[in-house]
């Protein structure tokens, strides 16, 4: 029996995971909700283009998540194995980046975008490449009965650190019961913290040769990882909806944003909106997790074909709740059922896939960041089609049923995959 086989999966490390997946979400949360309001602040006047300048610097390491997987496939030591010594060096890296930017007198008015814009593209860097390789981490060790578990409640708890997180933080903010400066001094701390954590979690010393062009060929010179590709495009087309457009649309029902067709303005001075919206966002977060624990559980303990067809069942049926009443305590609990289906639909995505993934055992990480990336496009493409139809129908209505028609497509690429591929029982069995 190989070392890999032996690893022990230990429910804790389920736990270590998931901090490092919140901390994930609460680097892009903070980047979102408290750093444009702190520059502005700090520098008086911002030009929006030059914050919107900003985001697009910052994001751009997400868009060589499949060189991390390559670089974390590949190379590794015999002595600490290939997974935790990246894991570590990347997140620690992240953390220093966010105490170094809390020190006073780093930046001035004339050069904080610009010192920002690198030290965000920097702590973006270490983020990406950690969450890659600790996605083939989990692949490398968990065994497959836990698969839909671990991986939906590791997108789950990064979901709330992405969605509540800088809300959460905004509040200490905003009671004055932390600066800003040093609010980057204590994420850095907590995020190093994180890192050590993953010291615990033991991993394998031995791990296959990786042939680089030979085994990425082998990604696309089948109908089977095709077809994994397709059910991963669709499969995150409703999910930017979920928060953004069903937060906004509540909100303007409890008449604290105003609406005249697509164009939303607030009260003049009216700074509680933000506690509002994080009050909402949060309340879909834990729809979020509880689905993710759920789908997780029918995944591996069921069967996953149940969980993905019960997964876009209560899509549906979520979405066109949203549909009949514009009372907001009631559409604040269906927003909890999107969340419960958003939740479940990842986890039971995550189990699929991660199971296919150790099908290319050697590049595991690649495999998944790969599949990830058809999600994270087919999630832009939904966000842009929403946009489109809200500026020609100026209707809430039209887009809470477009994505209850259009979340099914996902079913269509899941039907043409082989259940042997991704049934850990049927798996087991062979």
């Amino acid at each position: 029996m190989s070392d890999k086989e032996q690893i022990e999966f230990k429910n804790y490390y389920m736990v270590i995971f998931s901090i490092n997946y919140f901390f994930q979400g609460l680097n892009q949360s903070l980047f979102a909700v408290i750093i444009p309001i702190y520059l502005i602040q700090f520098v008086g006047v911002i030009n929006i283009d030059a914050l919107a300048f900003l985001a697009t610097v910052i994001s751009i390491p997400w868009i060589f998540k499949i060189i991390y997987g390559v670089l974390g496939d590949k190379y590794g030591s015999k002595r600490f194995g290939r997974r935790r010594i990246w894991i570590t060096s990347m997140v620690i890296f992240s953390g220093i980046m966010w105490t170094w930017l809390g020190i006073p007198g780093l930046f001035t008015k004339e050069n904080a975008i610009f010192v920002f814009m690198i030290f965000g593209l920097l702590i973006s860097l270490g983020t990406t490449f950690a969450d890659t390789i600790i996605d083939g981490f989990i692949l490398d060790i968990c065994p497959k009965e836990k698969l839909g578990r671990t991986s939906g409640l590791c997108w789950g708890f990064r979901s709330v650190g992405a969605i509540a997180g800088g809300p959460a933080f905004a509040l200490l903010v905003a009671m004055g019961s932390l600066d800003v400066p040093s609010l980057f001094i204590l994420i850095g701390i907590l995020v190093i913290a994180t890192a050590l954590l993953t010291v615990l979690v033991k991993e394998p010393k031995e791990f296959p040769e990786v042939i680089v062009t030979f085994h990425l060929k082998q990604m696309f010179n089948n109908k089977r990882d095709l077809k994994t590709y397709i059910f991963s495009f669709f499969s995150a087309m409703v999910d930017t909806v979920v928060v953004l457009i069903i937060s906004i649309y509540i909100l303007i029902q409890m008449g604290i944003i105003s609406s005249e067709g697509v164009s939303l303005s607030l009260p003049a001075g009216d700074l509680n909106v933000y506690l509002y919206n994080g009050y909402i966002t949060m309340i879909i977060s834990s729809g979020i997790i509880g689905g993710a624990v759920i789908g997780g559980q029918i995944a591996d303990r069921i069967t996953r074909k149940l969980s993905v067809y019960l997964a876009y069942i209560l899509t549906t049926i979520a979405f066109l709740l949203m549909l009949i009443t514009t009372q907001w305590p009631i559409l604040i609990i269906f927003s909890v059922i999107v969340g419960i289906a958003s939740g479940w639909r990842h986890s039971s995505y995550a189990a699929v896939v991660t199971e296919i993934s150790k099908l290319h055992p050697e590049m595991d990480s690649t495999y998944y960041s790969l599949c990830n990336a058809f999600s994270n496009f087919g999630a832009i493409l939904g966000l842009a089609i929403t946009g489109i139809i809200l500026r020609l129908t100026e209707s809430y209505l039209v887009v809470f049923l477009f994505c209850a028609i259009i979340s099914n497509i996902g079913l269509i690429g899941f039907i043409l995959l082989n259940p042997a591929d991704y049934e850990h029982k049927k798996i087991n069995n062979k």
